[in-house]
């Protein structure tokens, strides 16, 4: 038995001893096939190393503070690219004026109210290295857009021998209404992004804006209005370019 042992221990050692000396010489025999690694060509070489000293583009981030036909408002704008940037924001214009005016020596009072409010998401793209001048485009969804004109009265009037009060002779009111998507074109001037903390640029462009709904009444001897209603509908369907001029105050954040 211990015989027996003995030789299954030999016959272990010796395929070990075996298999160690084929390992080897494999290893001798991959080594002659090895190659040197290869070297790129002296233009790749210049490039790889223009890409290495290249400056590596950090996206710039700011908030805007804009005033201008569009009322007042604010966006940001993230730099995507060296010449493309976006902005998301909104805008508002609370308006209320009075003006006293006159029809053929007849004084009237008219009062106009405006309320006009928007979201947008615009793209500014540079042509240019300077990024002086950038085109505009994008679009915007007017949340709120109605415009209403009342015209009354400042006294009576005198009709032949007939004199009649301004309660007499009535009111009239015109409104219109704006709603929906308005895709905007334009261009920009001044730098995009300002170098340490603030710049000021601005817009230039317009709003393609939908048809809007309108609506003329009047009461009193002012009531019967349906040719006016009629014409002044007509007139107002052609209203569909919303010029934007705008200064933009531009605080970097990042």
């Amino acid at each position: 038995m211990q015989y027996f042992i003995t030789t299954i221990i030999i016959m272990l050692f010796c395929i070990t001893a075996l298999a160690q000396e084929k390992s080897s010489e494999n290893e001798i025999t991959l080594s002659k096939y090895k190659t040197k690694p290869l070297k790129p060509f002296k233009s790749q070489e210049k490039q790889i190393t223009a890409y290495a000293d290249a400056p590596k583009f950090v996206s710039p981030m700011s908030l805007q503070i804009l005033v201008g036909s569009q009322g007042i408002g604010a966006d940001v704008k993230y730099g995507f690219l060296p010449n493309l940037s976006g902005r998301l924001g909104f805008g508002i214009i609370p308006v209320n004026a009075s003006r006293a005016f006159s029809f053929s020596s007849f004084p009237v009072q008219g009062i106009l109210s405006t309320r006009f409010s928007n979201l947008h998401l615009l793209a500014d793209y540079s042509p240019f290295k300077s990024q002086s001048f950038r085109l505009v485009g994008g679009a915007s969804y007017l949340t709120q857009g109605k415009a209403t004109a009342i015209i009354t009265p400042s006294g009576g009037y005198n009709i032949g021998s007939r004199s009649l009060t301004k309660d007499q002779i009535g009111v009239i009111r015109a409104d219109v209404t704006w709603k929906g998507v308005a895709p905007y074109l334009g261009f920009a001037l001044f730098r995009s992004f300002p170098h340490r903390l603030l710049n000021v640029n601005l817009d230039v462009g317009t709003y393609y804006i939908s048809s809007p709904g309108t609506s003329f009444s009047g009461t009193a001897l002012l009531s019967e209005n349906d040719t006016n209603a009629q014409q002044f509908n007509k007139n107002m369907q052609s209203y569909r370019w919303l010029p934007v001029i705008q200064l933009n105050f531009n605080f970097r954040i990042k």
